[in-house]
């Protein structure tokens, strides 16, 4: 079957109205309709991709393997603009190729035919058909993911069994060139369960007026760096010095308290054993203090737990399932944050430390399960508990603000 046919059967078996018009094609979606033209070349890459002996797109991890070839799509990672213009080609002495292009129509037209496309209709193609409405032909490839792409091409009369995983591990090694060399960093994009954590963080109606507060600047740009990082495990490090910054500040505030209290008694004497008295305090206020119970102390200062048992209640539902409440093992440890005053507070303190320290320590000595690799399927975990630490930093952010000067 040619291209303009087959564009106008999948979209058909999606729910959309499509019919072909000259090497048009005449969709219709949300009562939006759009005319689609062909681009130059398409028929004879369709043709090409249909009579490829090997054509398999793998949904499991985006993929598209055609023939000799392995095609996976990138995400970059730097903000800088990666100024060679043209496709960056690596090639070795046998004559394998590593090319960073835009996607080729191959790995267009795969993913059109897959399973996840109805899922990329849904969340992008429909809002391109119907975001503007326009009297002239739109390029139909305004229907296809076209992401930057690594493609490894194997040479030979005969590609070898285990193709993905030289591909995989050649790409990789090329992207790692790149870096150090071009400062071009790229990442193999790869899909992320679909979960609702995503919508937990919507944005709120403002009533833009001018806030009645002064906000401690050091906080807030802890908290903007970790509102705009891509990668969670980051995010959550900028969310936790927020909280970070007051542990000193807390912790020799209760240790001032009592000592305020020791001084002013009425029987204190600066002999040796009231100085020894003194002494023995501190030393116990120093020896007590761990980073958990310092982050303990810094959440019961500006939180109050029942404001926070609500708002896991809240989230828990919005979300579907006891993400929070329910005891499960995260980084080599079982963590859970009982809903029950007492408990609540000192169990998230827990949690948040944990994390954080199975982002930062990665050490040897730890097992893989018990620290953070960027960029793998950790950041997802990670990412299932930026809702609290966000809500603690934003209470401290509250917390900590002074009135405006007159």
């Amino acid at each position: 079957m040619p291209l303009l046919p087959h564009v106008v059967q999948r979209l058909t078996h999606l729910g959309l109205q499509a019919e072909p018009k000259g090497r048009e094609v005449v969709v219709t979606c949300d009562e939006v309709t759009t005319r689609l033209r062909l681009e130059d070349g398409a028929e004879e890459a369709f043709e090409t991709y249909r009579r490829a002996r090997r054509s398999v797109y793998d949904t499991t991890d985006w993929s598209y393997t055609h023939n000799a070839s392995v095609e996976v799509p990138l995400t970059r990672l730097d903000p800088d603009v990666y100024r060679d213009t043209d496709d960056t080609v690596f090639t070795d002495d046998r004559g394998n190729t590593v090319t960073i292009h835009r996607a080729t129509q191959h790995y267009m037209f795969a993913h059109f035919d897959s399973s996840d496309y109805e899922r990329y209709l849904s969340a992008i193609v429909r809002t391109r058909l119907t975001r503007l409405q326009v009297k002239y032909a739109r390029s139909m490839n305004i229907l296809f993911r076209n992401p930057v792409c690594a493609t490894y091409l194997a040479t030979g009369r005969r590609a070898p069994a285990n193709l993905k995983t030289i591909a995989l591990e050649r790409i990789r090694s090329c992207l790692t060139k790149l870096a150090i060399e071009r400062h071009a960093c790229y990442e193999v994009l790869r899909p992320r369960p679909s979960r609702p954590v995503a919508r937990l963080d919507s944005l709120v109606e403002s009533d833009w007026r001018i806030p009645r507060s002064n906000y401690e600047p050091n906080l807030v740009n802890y908290y903007k760096v970790a509102r705009s990082s891509p990668f969670p495990s980051q995010s959550f490090l900028a969310y936790y010095h927020v909280m970070e910054y007051y542990f000193l500040r807390v912790t020799e505030d209760a240790l001032h308290h009592q000592l305020r209290t020791y001084l002013n008694r009425p029987d204190f004497k600066t002999h040796t054993d009231g100085l020894d008295k003194v002494i023995a305090l501190i030393r116990r206020h120093g020896s007590t203090d761990d980073e958990t119970d310092m982050l303990r102390k810094v959440l019961q200062r500006f939180i109050a737990e029942d404001d926070f048992i609500a708002h896991v209640k809240s989230l828990e539902v919005q979300v579907g399932e006891k993400l929070y409440s329910a005891r499960r093992t995260v980084f080599g440890e079982p963590l859970q944050v009982s809903l029950q005053e007492g408990h609540a507070l000192s169990n998230a303190a827990k949690a948040l430390k944990h994390i954080r320290n199975a982002i930062v320590h990665s050490s040897d000595r730890y097992k893989r399960d018990e620290c953070h690799i960027p960029l793998t399927e950790s950041e997802d975990t990670i990412g299932e508990f930026i809702p609290l630490v966000k809500y603690f930093a934003e209470q401290v952010i509250y917390g900590t603000a002074t009135p405006p000067a007159a």
